[in-house]
């Protein structure tokens, strides 16, 4: 570990002597002040006491001894300034044989959202990650391994703000009737079997007040928008996190269905289909494919085959 993960990993912990820091790191007293200022210009609140040390104050910058003073399950955390998609560097250190490892950036220039689109994702503000997972599960089981994320995600964000979270299906969170959270699975397959290789569960989340772009601003809203409560990003990493560990168990047990269901802003409701049709939403079975009401002939559709608008 670097200098400066170290002393936001001890800054973390308590006080921290920049003396003792630098006598067990080997480095020199000045060398600690320059990383303390360092730290400081990235936007972490850091007071210094002389002959007592340093002490952090909530920021809410996201960094990698953040997640880790929060999580509670076993992953390898890897957090950008920036990158273009969580998702893309996730697939490829999964590639290179990475499992439970997660990729955190606190912007993305290119983040992605299911059919193509684009998800906005500016810095200070969000919670985007892909996390890799390497589970014993089939090809169709994407859209089980997506339902499952969301309810995991929406239990956090629960936790967190006491919001009551809704699942549009198949993938997007709701406080009230706009969004705050959209997740895309993507994976490599097993040329033998068809089975996953790995998967990349990408979330995000808006979890701080921002100002959206007029064509979102109508859809979309943030967690601290709908509650008041500026939620830490770091935590809601680890939560989110430590509510995924063990995921490939509980979609063979389909332990997570009846909540995804409870959660459901759909069932019940009309919605358009492809921009196409209307039809009533009546239920979501235990596969997590939607089941529509068409002209009175009920009609099932699996993640990825239908989008669908809320009227």
């Amino acid at each position: 570990m670097n200098l400066r993960e170290e002393l936001l990993k001890r800054l973390y912990a308590g006080e921290v002597s920049g003396e003792e820091l630098a006598a067990e790191c080997g480095v020199t007293r000045a060398a600690v002040w320059k990383c303390v200022r360092s730290l400081i210009s990235e936007g972490h609140k850091i007071s210094g006491t002389t002959n007592r040390g340093y002490m952090l104050a909530p920021s809410n910058v996201v960094s990698c001894a953040g997640v880790e003073h929060f999580l509670r399950t076993p992953w390898s955390v890897e957090v950008l300034p920036v990158t273009s998609s969580t998702n893309d560097v996730a697939k490829n250190r999964a590639a290179g044989g990475a499992t439970d490892l997660v990729v955190i950036a606190d912007s993305q220039t290119a983040g992605k959202g299911r059919l193509r689109r684009s998800f906005f994702s500016p810095g200070k503000a969000g919670v985007y990650l892909s996390a890799v997972i390497r589970p014993d599960l089939g090809v169709s089981d994407c859209g089980l391994i997506t339902a499952c994320a969301a309810v995991a995600t929406a239990r956090a964000v629960e936790e967190l703000s006491g919001a009551d979270v809704k699942i549009k299906w198949v993938n997007d969170l709701y406080i009230g009737s706009r969004k705050i959270c959209g997740i895309l699975t993507e994976g490599s397959v097993g040329m033998e079997g068809g089975s996953l290789d790995y998967a990349v569960v990408g979330i995000g989340v808006n979890a701080l007040a921002v100002k959206f772009p007029s064509e979102l601003e109508n859809v979309a809203t943030s967690v601290e928008a709908e509650t008041g409560k500026a939620v830490d990003r770091c935590e809601l990493a680890a939560r989110i996190l430590d509510n995924l560990h063990g995921l490939d168990s509980d979609v063979r047990s389909r332990s997570f269905v009846n909540e995804y269901r409870r959660r459901s802003c759909v069932t019940g409701r009309t919605v358009t289909v492809n921009g196409e049709y209307d039809a009533v939403a009546v239920g979501i079975d235990d596969d997590c494919a939607l089941l529509l009401d068409v002209g009175g002939r009920t009609i099932k559709f699996s993640a990825g085959e239908v989008s669908l608008k809320l009227k």
